[in-house]
């Protein structure tokens, strides 16, 4: 969970990314949604945003930037976007079937912002729509409560997130079959940041995680997901230790307990518990650079002890070069334990990693190319899941993704953008197969 400060001042990078992640993302995500995966390390914190403005930026904002609505200490800011194209194969998986799509985003938010306190408080909606294939038809949706409010020395922070998601055959660790499954999570996270008196800054964090599935109708044993509900309880105290300003070294230490609600198949207990120890380092300085790097341990065993113990090392490199005020690309690698999607207990060893490049052409132009990497990988399941969901032969997953396009903002409230998104993939289990999709968008902000 990284908070990344922007150096570059051309704040169009933000007004035109908001579509293109939400176009992005419902093709390139990374480890599968469902899955307990990357390490929460909101416990470490991260550094006030700076943005910097100078009379070019202050012009293109006034002609280009989103200008929301102002009620007294409220600042309202929303949009909505229609997008149009056609894929090769809607259902991402083998043999899948090609249509026309059509998707649909909207968003809407209000920013609360005083001395001491920030609220931000808002929600957003996609809907898919592909005429040739409805069955894959999904609208997910997410509403959301964050904000701060700063007490002495102390900066308490707290987000709540309510989303109903979809999980597809093309996300790392996920089943293989024909339709979309939709689950439902409810986030609660909170954490203390406190300031010591020297360079020492001290962020105790708890996260409480509910996972529902629902049981699609249907023969096919992989459509009934009730199985996998649970609760995830996260802990964490993160260390921040300031060599000089804008350098810290990071510690952080966390435990993770996995406790499943539902147990349909009478099969031994999967509840798991974790541990992980991490050491890493932030710098982030107005410049070109910001990097932030951790390194550590991670460990899952169970209550069970048919179950295997699994250990692994973590590892998470995140950094940003941005070299001119038009130029930026991000690099994100990271490695660790997973669940897979079937919840069986052999656990998912997953590696990501994804390189980002945006550059301004010009002050109204964004061009976006991208090169994502994914790879899985998981033992053979214990001879008791047999003729369940949870069985699974030893497996891996190869996914690589490639994405470019443009934005161009025509004024303050319109832009259009056209981009491609393509993967050459494997679900777990299946030969490789490729998705490619090529959509126009119309965007409006308020």
């Amino acid at each position: 969970m990284f908070v990344c400060r922007e150096k570059t001042g051309l704040r169009l990078f933000f007004a035109l990314e908001i579509g293109i992640a939400s176009q992005f993302s419902l093709f390139l995500s990374g480890a599968a949604h469902a899955q307990v995966v990357t390490q929460n390390l909101s416990a470490l914190g991260s550094a006030e945003d700076g943005l910097s403005v100078d009379a070019f930026q202050s012009d293109t904002d006034r002609r280009y930037g989103s200008q929301g609505l102002q009620y007294g200490p409220w600042a309202i800011s929303g949009g909505a976007s229609e997008g149009w194209g056609y894929t090769n194969n809607a259902d991402q998986m083998m043999g899948g079937v090609p249509s026309a799509a059509s998707v649909t985003n909207a968003n809407l938010e209000g920013l609360l912002t005083q001395n001491r306190r920030l609220l931000d408080i808002g929600a957003t909606v996609s809907q898919q729509y592909y005429p040739e294939r409805k069955l894959q038809n999904q609208t997910n949706w997410t509403a959301f409560l964050r904000g701060y409010e700063k007490i002495g020395r102390h900066r308490l922070s707290y987000r709540f997130d309510h989303e109903k998601m979809t999980q597809m055959p093309s996300d790392l660790g996920a089943a293989e079959v024909n339709q979309p499954i939709p689950y439902f999570t409810e986030d609660l996270s909170l954490d203390d940041r406190i300031e010591t008196r020297g360079r020492l800054s001290i962020i105790p964090n708890f996260d409480l995680k509910r996972f529902l599935f629902t049981d699609l109708p249907g023969d096919n044993i992989y459509l009934h997901q009730s199985y996998r509900d649970r609760l995830l309880f996260s802990e964490g105290v993160g260390v921040r230790y300031s060599l000089a300003e804008g350098s810290d070294l990071l510690l952080i230490g966390q435990g993770v307990e996995i406790r499943y609600s539902n147990n349909r198949f009478h099969l031994p207990s999967r509840d798991s518990n974790g541990f992980s120890a991490l050491l890493g380092y932030d710098y982030e300085m107005p410049g070109p650079f910001s990097i932030r790097v951790l390194g550590g341990y991670q460990n899952r065993f169970y209550k069970v002890s048919a179950y295997k113990t699994l250990n692994t090392f973590y590892a998470e490199l995140r950094g940003t070069w941005t070299p001119t005020r038009m130029t930026r690309v991000s690099l994100t690698v990271s490695r660790g334990i997973s669940d897979s999607a079937f919840e069986s207990v052999i656990g998912f060893v997953y590696t990501t990693a994804a390189l980002d490049i945006r550059q301004v052409y010009s002050r109204n132009v964004v061009l976006h190319a991208g090169f994502q990497i994914q790879q899985g990988g998981a033992g053979q399941s214990p001879a008791i899941f047999n003729n369940t969901p949870l069985y699974q032969t030893m497996t891996s997953q190869l996914n690589a993704n490639f994405n470019v396009g443009v934005d161009w903002a025509l004024d303050q409230h319109f832009s259009l953008e056209a981009s491609n998104v393509y993967r050459n993939t494997n679900a777990s289990g299946s030969s490789r197969y490729s998705i490619d999709m090529a959509m126009i968008s119309v965007k409006y902000q308020l």
